[in-house]
């Protein structure tokens, strides 16, 4: 498959801590110059989208990246999210609302909606995607609602700009990892591997890490539906193979590997196309 010479569309998928994978596929990216468009994101992946198209180099992405990652150990930062909430929020969710940091991120770095960016949410009961675009809609909203995993964060109610009907939004990785649906194809598709072996170079620093390693290798949470046609754009699977999304116990080093990771496929994989 070759690129077109005009800007592909780019999506980052979801995978909890792996995405600093994001990182090094960006800066592989950059290091090419490969011309991209609309950069679409879905949880984790909608995070790194906003933080890029906002204007943040890789190694700033980083350092905010690695510094919300620390944040997780902070038990007056995790105190501050819980926020009083209806109940069947807490039952689909969980008591801790992510919009918290969020909120606070966006106003931090003076984060905004850009015309090249897209996050996708899921409609909770609807099981459909929810994509926020242009220039209209509330940033942090729509990041806490893509990033919603449900039993782990809570969900957002939001109501829908064209009916007015209120909507439950998690996040997108329950309708689609990788969702082609808004993308012109051929699009770059960021995929991440599930885990499939137990940590060989770091140890769990918690229970609920082993516990959520465990969720990803047998029963992932989010759902299953990762399948990209890689007839029809351009994919890129990466991730370490002992490397769990929900595993926020990982060390920086481990965190730079899924950076080298993300960017030496990257790099041997669109090296070897070549402008239409």
């Amino acid at each position: 498959m070759q690129f077109a010479s005009k800007p592909l569309d780019l999506v980052l998928g979801a995978g909890g801590v792996k995405g600093f994978g994001h990182i090094g596929v960006l800066k592989a990216i950059k290091a090419l110059g490969v011309p991209i468009g609309t950069v679409t994101g879905v949880s984790v992946g909608s995070l790194v989208a906003a933080l890029h198209t906002n204007g943040l180099d890789c190694e700033a992405l980083f350092d905010q990246m690695l510094a919300g990652l620390k944040n997780r150990d902070n038990p007056l930062a995790m105190l501050e999210t819980m926020t009083l909430s209806d109940p069947i929020s807490l039952m689909i969710g969980g008591p801790v609302d992510l919009s918290v940091p969020m909120r606070r991120l966006v106003k931090d770095l003076e984060l905004s909606p850009r015309d090249d960016l897209r996050i996708v949410a899921c409609d909770y009961f609807a099981k459909v995607p929810v994509p926020f675009q242009g220039q209209d809609y509330d940033l942090a909203t729509a990041l806490t609602a893509s990033c919603a995993l449900p039993t782990v964060l809570r969900p957002v109610w939001h109501r829908d700009p064209k009916t007015g009907a209120m909507r439950l939004l998690v996040d997108g990785a329950v309708y689609h990892y990788n969702p082609t649906d808004f993308s012109e194809a051929p699009a770059i598709v960021v995929s991440f591997r599930p885990a499939t072996s137990w940590p060989s170079g770091y140890r769990f620093k918690n229970p609920m890490d082993a516990y959520f390693h465990m969720r990803e290798m047998y029963y992932p949470i989010a759902g299953h539906r990762r399948h990209v046609d890689a007839q029809k754009h351009i994919l890129l699977e990466i991730g370490l193979k002992d490397v769990a999304g929900l595993n926020y116990g990982i060390d920086e080093q481990v965190c730079r590997a899924l950076v080298e990771d993300g960017y030496r496929t990257a790099m041997d994989r669109l090296s070897k196309l070549s402008p239409a």
